[in-house]
């Protein structure tokens, strides 16, 4: 019996289905007998996340439909690659069991949000950031200083760093701070936030906490911190300079009474928003203050610490997790399959005539 119109659609529907979609063709013609170079894991990358990577002079929406414009013409063009470091900076050593520098393989699923594991989760995620758009990374490890906090690492690491020559931009962040849209470049965000060639430093405005019965973030003439969970800096002459003032700042050549924040909260955070910002931006672009819904807290925290958290930053590109670090895992969970999502999505899309069979009616 000869097969209906409806069962004929079908079948030629199914064998589409089933059908391969077309693939590129590589020619390849080697000149020498030597053996072809395999992929490095940061090309595999690189090539994976191409085709959702942001471009440097667009607008930015995210997953949500919230749209992200720049402040300025587009002054960073092209994409800077090895002339960019992300750069971890601790005095912890992440070796011990299930962390970076074990050989043994990681367990994510039991990843706990302290000492060496959450500065793990930081390297993973930061790290993946840099493959993504090709910048250079580094662990760098730190002696702790004697008399002063462990936070005071993070000048003279910045200093040293600047100091090879090496990169035009450096960024560093806190272990417990994620980076929401890995797919945005670090060339956008300067694009962002104004970022010009006289700019030596960029940090986030801190989150406003109202603690023991006053706001704890505040300096003495009553203006908001600038949070040192991420810093930027350009390599300027002008940023040694910077760099140089903040480090000797406790040793009060310069500033009277800066040597009580050697190990008082909150130590060379309050420094530099006490005395560097004020002395160190006669054009004033070059400190600029990154709004503090782009880089600090995350969504919903205002409402996690009511009456204690008094302004509503939602990390819009930066999570920084201040006072609850468990909840690093969790965002770096979310920005991770945000980022496979559009992938994966985008890559169906593009082969819905090969992947969607829909039943004829």
């Amino acid at each position: 019996m000869s097969k209906t119109y409806k069962s004929l659609v079908a079948d030629l529907t199914l064998a589409r289905i089933c059908r391969s979609p077309p693939r590129p063709t590589w020619n390849y013609t080697s000149t020498s007998n030597a053996p072809v170079k395999e992929a490095s894991v940061k090309d595999r990358i690189h090539a994976l996340f191409a085709p959702i990577r942001h471009s440097l002079t667009d607008d930015y929406t995210d997953a949500s439909g919230k749209t992200f414009g720049l402040n300025q013409l587009p002054r960073w063009r092209e994409p800077l690659k090895g002339k960019v470091l992300i750069v971890d900076i601790d005095t912890r050593e992440p070796n011990g069991n299930n962390e970076m520098l074990n050989p043994n393989p990681m367990n994510w699923e039991n990843l706990q949000m302290g000492g060496g594991q959450l500065v793990s989760g930081a390297i993973m995620g930061h790290y993946l950031y840099s493959q993504i758009h090709e910048y250079d990374y580094a662990f760098f490890q730190a002696h702790r200083m004697e008399g002063y906090h462990d936070t005071w690492i993070l000048p003279g690491a910045l200093r040293q760093l600047i100091e090879a020559d090496k990169y035009q931009w450096i960024i560093t962040m806190d272990a417990d701070v994620t980076i929401t849209h890995p797919e945005v470049p670090l060339e956008w965000l300067l694009n962002h936030w104004g970022a010009t060639n006289n700019t030596s430093i960029l940090m986030p405005i801190d989150q406003k906490v109202f603690d023991n019965d006053i706001i704890n973030s505040v300096d003495s003439k009553g203006f908001t911190v600038l949070n040192t969970g991420v810093v930027v800096i350009q390599n300027l002459p002008y940023t040694k300079d910077i760099l140089d003032a903040w480090i000797e700042c406790p040793h009060e050549g310069r500033y009277q009474g800066c040597g009580q924040w050697k190990d008082k909260w909150s130590h060379e955070q309050r420094v530099f928003s006490e005395y560097i910002r004020y002395d160190f931006n006669p054009q004033g672009d070059n400190i600029i203050a990154i709004p503090c819904d782009d880089a600090m807290g995350y969504p919903n925290m205002m409402n996690e610490y009511q009456g204690m958290i008094l302004n509503d930053c939602n990390g819009n590109f930066f999570r920084h997790h201040t006072l609850n670090k468990a909840k690093a895992k969790q965002s770096l969970d979310v920005s991770i399959m945000q980022l496979l999502t559009q992938l994966i999505h985008s890559s169906f899309f593009d082969q819905k005539e090969y992947l969607w069979y829909k039943e004829p009616a």
